[in-house]
């Protein structure tokens, strides 16, 4: 019974997949077809899984960051489905942490509706109340994207009580919530998501605002100290600095 359960779910899943693809390629030509008739819902998937619900988050997940990763594509359509696919592998599985990512990134940042995003990212702190990661994630969305510095506090005080929390967030709440310069801020904020995460394109979208934001400080002519502190966190990020600077003070990108 169990070996046809299983059977049915994955005749099931290689049937949604395939159309699933094939619609989505096929909108993609004509630009034609609204989100919902591309991505199907939880609900709707969960009819026809058989309790297998994380084979499908699983399978839709890489179909998402295969979507993502067609950057001529989404220039164009500007994560139409994002939000559909995360809504859906959340959906279906909850505990998928490194999908709250991309509803930050992708929903808060690039389709900028940040509240949308903290919807997404507030089911994963319901789903998991042992991880200090999804509260962190709130707070990143809050701070760099819905830019609700208190708010984005709350959110990190709460991820610090959390089992096995590191001690710098309750220090970074406190760095929010201070009146200093919104750089410092910043290099704070993407500095501890470079550090913590563990996906490797969350880690390089941090190294690239990090190496940014370090190209700020230095632009800005600041004293001696400053300036090296700035060279020092570029090697950090393995740039080749000397022809970095060169790059930079030649006005090139």
């Amino acid at each position: 019974m169990a070996l046809l359960k299983l059977s049915m779910a994955v005749f099931f899943f290689a049937l949604s997949i395939f159309f699933h693809i094939r619609v989505r390629d096929l909108s993609i030509k004509q630009h034609d077809l609204p989100p919902e008739t591309l991505v199907p819902a939880p609900h709707a998937i969960k009819f026809i899984s058989l309790g297998f619900d994380q084979l499908f988050a699983d399978c839709y997940w890489l179909s998402f960051v295969g979507y993502v990763g067609d950057s001529a594509n989404r220039n164009k359509d500007r994560y139409v489905l994002a939000d559909r696919y995360l809504d859906l592998v959340t959906g279906l599985d909850p505990y998928m942490v490194n999908a709250y990512w991309f509803a930050s990134f992708i929903i808060g940042s690039e389709m900028k509706q940040p509240q949308r995003a903290a919807e997404l990212i507030d089911r994963g702190i319901r789903a998991n109340q042992d991880n200090w990661y999804l509260p962190f994630i709130a707070g990143v969305n809050q701070y760099l994207y819905a830019h609700n510095e208190k708010l984005a506090a709350k959110y990190y005080r709460m991820a610090s009580k959390y089992p096995g929390a590191p001690d710098w967030l309750s220090r970074q709440s406190a760095i929010l919530e201070a009146e200093i310069p919104s750089t410092i801020k910043e290099i704070n904020t993407w500095s501890n998501i470079f550090s913590s995460a563990n996906d490797d394109r969350v880690r390089e979208r941090a190294r690239q605002k990090l190496i940014e934001l370090w190209g700020n400080v230095i632009a800005a002519h600041p004293p001696q100290s400053i300036q090296n502190k700035a060279i020092a966190a570029l090697k950090d990020l393995d740039v080749d600095v000397d022809f970095y600077l060169k790059r930079f003070k030649s006005g090139k990108p």
